[in-house]
C-alpha cells in the first residue's frame, strides 16, 4: 500500500500543477510557455491542463482537490499570482500548500520552505 506521501507525489502534485497552470494562463494571461517553464514540464502539459484533457480519472482527483482547498483558495490565489509576476520561487509553496491541504499533510519539505519565505519576507 502507498504512503500518503506516494500518493502525494503521484497524484496531488500534477493536479496542483495543473491547478495553478490553469490560473496563470486564464487570470493573469501568462504564456504556456512560461508556464511550462515555472511548473517544470513540457508546454503540451500546460495545454492539457488548461484545456482540462486528461483522463476522467484526474479529472475526478482535480475537482476532489478542489473541493478540500476552498477554504485556502485566498492564500493559493496569493502565491499563484506572485508567480504570474515573476517570483517563480513562489511555485513550490504553492505545490506544497495544496498538496498539504489536501492530503491533510504537512511534510518536512513543505514546513522548511514555508518557514524560509516567511523569514525572507518578513513575516
Amino acid at each position: 500500500m502507498p504512503s500518503k506521501y506516494e500518493i502525494a507525489a503521484d497524484e496531488t502534485v500534477p493536479v496542483a500543477k495543473s491547478i495553478i497552470a490553469r490560473a496563470l494562463v486564464e487570470k493573469y494571461n501568462v504564456r504556456e510557455a512560461d508556464v511550462a517553464r515555472y511548473l517544470g514540464v513540457a508546454q503540451a502539459a500546460v495545454s492539457k491542463y488548461v484545456t482540462e484533457k486528461y483522463s476522467d480519472s484526474l479529472k475526478k482527483k482535480v475537482e476532489e482537490i478542489e473541493g478540500k482547498i476552498q477554504g485556502h483558495r485566498e492564500v493559493i490565489d496569493e502565491y499563484i499570482r506572485k508567480i504570474a509576476e515573476g517570483k517563480d520561487e513562489y511555485v513550490n509553496v504553492c505545490v506544497c500548500t495544496i498538496c498539504s491541504v489536501a492530503n491533510n499533510i504537512m511534510c518536512a519539505f513543505s514546513h522548511a520552505y514555508a518557514e524560509s519565505l516567511a523569514m525572507q519576507n518578513g513575516a
